[in-house]
């Protein structure tokens, strides 16, 4: 339980519903096949993650994969992922960049081999692919104290489930009912998507190459305060666990 003090000033705070997306994160590229880092929200006031099924969060991570075309203009070219594309209710299964410049879903995808076309109307040009796969991974929404050290996992799912399933019908949310302090993050005090998977996640390009996975989907439904509360930060700290 929170202090009165504390309490009081939560009650008085204003607050306006929002929604966190990967703009409102800073990110980074994971190492395949380990718990990666690639989202990081670091509050400058108070949130308050909202939960329960009417507050549903919305999640596609997808595959990144680059390749090279050859010395052929208009050429038609087949290129083979590697990690299991699937067919996702929620968002494009795949999206694709032709050096800097969006081409757009490629022209087919084969299912079963992991097969897409894509035509390019220059020659040499990198293929940047952004696919939804059906690997298993695990994606962990965690709060962390300003020290750094004191963590707590919010809610951990398998991306490959989600990734075929219909979320308006089936919605993830979170469930944060262990303690008062649960659902909130103070300033200073930051929120970190961890996923670990065995292919490459990046929401932003890291390299200058100016693609991005316009078929991500990251959406956290929060009341965001209007201002910081003395004291607040030690009171969440002390029911993290």
């Amino acid at each position: 339980m929170f202090s009165n003090g504390v309490r009081r000033r939560l009650s008085d705070l204003g607050r306006r519903r929002d929604e966190l997306s990967p703009d409102d994160f800073e990110t980074a590229v994971n190492s395949q096949g380990k718990d990666s880092v690639v989202a990081t929200l670091q509050a400058d006031a108070v949130l308050a993650l909202m939960s329960g099924r009417a507050h549903p969060l919305k999640l596609a991570v997808p595959a990144y994969e680059s390749f090279t075309t050859d010395g052929t203009a208009d050429n038609t070219e087949t290129f083979t992922l590697t990690h299991d594309i699937v067919d996702s209710p929620d968002t494009l299964d795949a999206v694709v960049w032709l050096d800097g410049t969006y081409y757009g879903t490629p022209d087919s995808i084969d299912y079963s081999t992991g097969d897409i076309d894509v035509t390019d109307s220059g020659t040499n040009s990198t293929v940047h692919v952004y696919y939804v796969s059906g690997k298993a991974a695990t994606l962990n929404l965690r709060k962390v104290a300003a020290d750094g050290n004191t963590r707590e996992d919010l809610f951990t799912v398998n991306p490959a489930l989600v990734h075929q399933t219909n979320q308006a019908e089936q919605p993830e949310f979170l469930t944060l009912d262990e303690s008062q302090a649960q659902p909130f993050v103070a300033a200073d005090m930051s929120l970190e998507v961890v996923v670990n998977a065995p292919y490459t996640v990046r929401y932003t390009d890291p390299d200058g190459d100016g693609t991005e996975p316009t078929n991500a989907l990251l959406s956290i439904p929060v009341q965001r305060g209007e201002g910081v509360i003395d004291g607040l930060a030690p009171e969440i700290k002390a029911h993290m666990r």
